[in-house]
């Protein structure tokens, strides 16, 4: 099973598994896009989510999309062209269970990869680090493929 790493800057890191089966076309681009490093910052729209702001040339379709993520959910959100294009498209993971929103409101994603529960208090942790003391880089790489 593929997996991918999240290392932080502040220190610490966790391992999610990714869904290729679910998400095939999501991972293929995402993983082509790695590695990474980048600014991590918390969601302000939707709550206990942490991401990472990203640019891939080649842009999945939608795929496995759910509105509503759980704890360790790990994400990638765009904006799909039956709404207002501003640019947005990010990675993100979840330190509690939340409904996907931006500006606009609700918002689907594409859920790609999901943190092992043994990893979850350190998900928890920088999530509420990037709350408290603003944005972290990011180390973002396959470790499994």
């Amino acid at each position: 099973m593929p997996k991918i790493k999240f290392s932080f800057a502040r220190g610490g890191h966790f391992t999610a598994n990714v869904m290729a089966d679910k998400a095939p076309k999501t991972w293929e681009a995402i993983r082509n896009y790695l590695p990474v490093t980048i600014k991590a910052y918390n969601a302000r729209w939707t709550g206990r989510e942490t991401h990472t702001k990203i640019d891939i040339p080649n842009k999945p379709p939608r795929e496995n999309q759910v509105l509503n993520a759980g704890l360790g959910d790990v994400i990638y959100a765009c904006e799909w062209s039956d709404r207002d294009v501003t640019g947005f498209e990010a990675i993100g993971w979840f330190y509690g269970t939340e409904t996907v929103r931006d500006w606009r409101g609700e918002s689907r994603v594409n859920l790609f990869a999901r943190v092992d529960q043994s990893e979850w208090p350190f998900l928890e942790e920088v999530g509420l680090r990037t709350w408290r003391e603003g944005g972290e880089d990011c180390t973002i790489t396959v470790v499994e493929d």
